[in-house]
Parts: C-alpha cells; structure tokens; sequence
C-alpha cells in the first residue's frame, strides 16, 4: 500500500506536466486569442488568455508539486527504514558470529581438549552422523518400517535434546508420534551410542543450538517481511548471511529444517527462497540429498 501511494504521487505528476503541455498547445493554438496574428496587443483579449492560462495550468503544476512532495517525503522515509532494517540485520549478524564464537564444547576424543566456533560444528556432523548410524541399525534391527524423513527426525531429536541417563523417558515421549518406537528401542540407541562414544555420543547440543536457530530465523523473517526492501535487495542481504556458514554448519541445518524443527522454515519457504543450502557440497549429507527434499540448484552446478 505504502508503494502504492510512493509511485501514484511520482506517476500522477507525469501525466498532469503532459496534460500541461497539452493544454498549453491547445490554449495557444485556439483561435479565440489569435495568438501570432497581430502586433497590436488587446488588453481584454490577453487578460482573458491570462486567467485561463494561469488558471489552468498554473494549478496543474501547483498540484504536481505537491504530489512531487509527497513522493519525496515518501521516498525518504523509506530509505531511513529501509537504512534501519540494514543496521538490524548486520547487527543481527554480528550477533550471530557472537554466539556462533562462544560455542565451546569438549572434542569427541578427549585427548584434543576443547573445539571453539565453526569447528565445533564438525564435531556436532560427526556425533550426528553416529546417532544416524546407531538410530538405522537399532530399527532395522528391530524389523520396523520408517522413512528417511522418519530416520532424520528420530536421529535429530536424541542429538539436540541429548540421550544421557533417564533422559530416555523424555525422549520416548517425544517420539509419541512413531508408534513403531518403544522404550526399549531408545534404550538400546542409548547403549550402542555409549558403546561407541564413551558417552560423548550422547550429549546435547540444545543450548547451543537454540539461540543459533532462532537468531537465524529471526533475522530471516526480518528480511523477508520487510515492506522497505524489494525482493532482489532481500536476497542480496540473505546471500550476505548465507556466505558465513561453513559446509559443516550448513550440514547441520539441513537435517534441522528435515526435522519437525523446520516446519515454520519450509512453510515460509525461507531454504528454497533464499537458496540457503545452495553452497552445501554434493553428496556431503551423509545419505540424502537435500534437492530430494527442496527444489534447490547446487553451487557446483552453475560451474
């Protein structure tokens, strides 16, 4: 609506300037004033000429200048919104690069110590891919039916809410909707994945995940709501954020957005809009293509 009115002020005073231009030939091309026909001025004749000029158009320009105002006014209100939504963003961003530099958390092998930032998201594909891994053998094993979407979710849930302890009922529970998982079934991803890992496998990755995917949809739906910026000038800014994930953290949310987690992603269309898994390495996610489950062109494509 606001564009509406911006462009309807800037088109209205083009027509009325043409409709002046219009006028003026007209006016001067009547033969009533006998415009060019005499050098002898009639005073009645051109105070007539006069009043109908000045009155005609004179006050279409005068209502072209104020349409031309409110254009203006308009159009720099716009920008000052549209200079505020970019500060956002780029603060937005900053933040994320924040929070993505204060994740900590112990290697998979003891022995290394700590991993910090984008590195730590190596460590979270590679927990992720054992719980993949251990959740498929358990339910083969088991001779029940999933998907791969099924398989992804399942795998999903025990590496963000983690599967430590008695954590297992709050698990089950939260697989309320499988009617093919029991507690058993939990029990038993639970002990391979301690088998495997010395516990490590186990954890969960909740706390520093939630603050990440939130911001990243926050700022997102930031952009894409934005009634100041057209849509090339949103995908620029997405394409800005989007070259800040390593393929580890786009691994990552990849299986997010599969996940029930990624419900409000694929229904605003947010991955497939902005291409935001375009960078992902081919055949990088373990088993699944992500154009299996986006209509999405990969980087290495275009080359």
């Amino acid at each position: 609506m606001n564009n509406f009115i911006k462009y309807s002020c800037l088109y209205i005073p083009v027509f009325l300037i043409l409709l002046c231009i219009f006028g003026s030939f007209f006016i001067t091309s009547n033969q009533t004033f006998h415009v060019g026909e005499s050098l002898i001025i009639d005073k009645e004749l051109s105070a007539q000429f006069g009043n109908l000029y000045g009155g005609l158009i004179g006050t279409l320009l005068s209502a072209s200048s104020v349409f031309l105002l409110i254009y203006t006014i308009i159009h720099q209100k716009n920008e000052v919104q549209k200079n505020v939504l970019e500060n956002h963003f780029f603060r937005m961003i900053d933040y994320h690069n924040q929070h993505l530099n204060h994740i900590c958390i112990p290697h998979l092998k003891p022995e290394n110590g700590l991993v910090e930032g984008k590195r730590a998201f190596i460590q979270f594909k590679i927990q992720f891919k054992r719980i993949l891994d251990t959740t498929e053998i358990v339910l083969k094993k088991n001779s029940v039916p999933f998907s791969k979407k099924d398989l992804a979710d399942i795998s999903y849930i025990i590496f963000y809410y983690g599967i430590e302890g008695s954590w297992t009922d709050f698990i089950y529970k939260k697989f309320e909707k499988y009617n093919f998982i029991n507690l058993s079934m939990i029990n038993e991803i639970q002990g391979e994945l301690v088998k495997r890992g010395d516990g490590k496998f186990v954890r969960a990755n909740q706390t520093y995940l939630s603050a990440y995917f939130r911001n990243m949809y926050n700022l997102i739906k930031m952009v894409d709501e934005s009634n100041f910026l057209d849509q090339k000038e949103k995908e620029n800014l997405i394409k800005i954020y989007r070259a800040q994930f390593s393929n580890a953290e786009l691994y990552i949310i990849f299986f997010n957005v599969i996940s029930r987690f990624g419900r409000k992603w694929i229904n605003n269309q947010y991955i497939e809009k902005y291409e935001l898994l375009k960078n992902i390495p081919f055949e990088y996610c373990d088993g699944y293509n992500p154009k299996d489950f986006f209509n999405i062109t990969y980087e290495e494509e275009e080359y």
